[in-house]
């Protein structure tokens, strides 16, 4: 397609036009007459650039390191608390020495070799499910064993920093853990007087044991509030640890009392725990 010749009117526009262009740059190189027009266009353009870099860029900036703080905190925090939970592990095993050492030169070589975590085995949460330790008669944790892996814990006590929980029962894929108030579990009790001795069994309700013994054979001579301990007879369980208090005594017949004792454990405490096996 052929275009068309300009026209006479057309060449002047063109003409009037260049020569405008070139007045107005002599005009700017001579007298610097568009300077400000010049330096406010800069401003703007920079004021532009650093408007959009700190409500775009750094926004999203600040929040990838937010998030990153948050995650490093969280982090610390549990690491943090594992380190916490596993000193007050350590102090609740010290603080009851003659359960847990058959002499007091093994604990001190302990501490004092600073080894005080090989006396028994530290493990840490794998499944548990509240629902069913609140409502049914199997209650159950799963472990996983995460210091001294190597020892054999077997029937061993677990406990943690508000006293002993359970035992472990089964080492497939993790140990499995039967609580004190499984109605399958027993642990072998005694009073503060020493004059009394029961085999307590999980009551199937959470925080509740009961004992069950013959009048025939044991006097009926306990109060309300009196302060039951594990007597280390069969082998489980560290002697001497308190256990829990009585909370009320039914006389089921003529010759036979039933006694329900309150823990004072509790295996949702922590996520973290120790395993000894005597």
């Amino acid at each position: 397609m052929a275009r068309n010749t300009p026209t006479p009117g057309q060449k002047i526009s063109y003409f009037l036009v260049i020569l405008l262009g070139v007045f107005l740059l002599y005009l700017d190189i001579n007298t610097n007459t568009f300077n400000g027009i010049k330096n406010g266009f800069s401003s703007f353009k920079i004021s532009s650039s650093y408007l959009l870099k700190k409500y775009s860029i750094d926004q999203i900036t600040e929040l990838s390191r937010l998030f990153k703080s948050k995650d490093h905190l969280s982090r610390e925090n549990k690491i943090l608390k594992e380190q916490l939970d596993q000193s007050y592990l350590n102090n609740f095993v010290i603080s009851r020495e003659k359960s847990f050492f058959y002499d007091h030169s093994s604990l001190n070589k302990i501490i004092n070799g600073n080894k005080f975590i090989e006396s028994y085995s530290l493990a840490k949460l794998k499944s548990f499910n509240p629902n069913i330790f609140n409502c049914c008669d199997k209650h159950r944790m799963y472990i996983e064993i995460i210091q001294n892996t190597n020892k054999d814990i077997k029937e061993g006590a677990v406990f943690n920093e508000t006293g002993i929980i359970g035992q472990v029962v089964n080492n497939k894929s993790f140990y499995e853990v039967m609580l004190l108030t499984d109605t399958k579990s027993s642990i072998p009790l005694t009073n503060s007087k020493g004059d009394f001795y029961c085999n307590a069994s999980g009551s199937g309700a959470s925080d509740y044991i009961t004992c069950s013994y013959s009048q025939l054979v044991w006097l009926d001579n306990h109060e309300l509030g009196e302060k039951f301990f594990s007597s280390g007879l069969g082998g489980i369980y560290p002697k001497g640890i308190e256990i829990g208090n009585l909370e009320s005594i039914k006389i089921v017949d003529t010759s036979t009392t039933l006694l329900t004792i309150k823990l004072i454990s509790n295996p949702l405490h922590s996520n973290l725990f120790g395993v000894i096996k005597l």
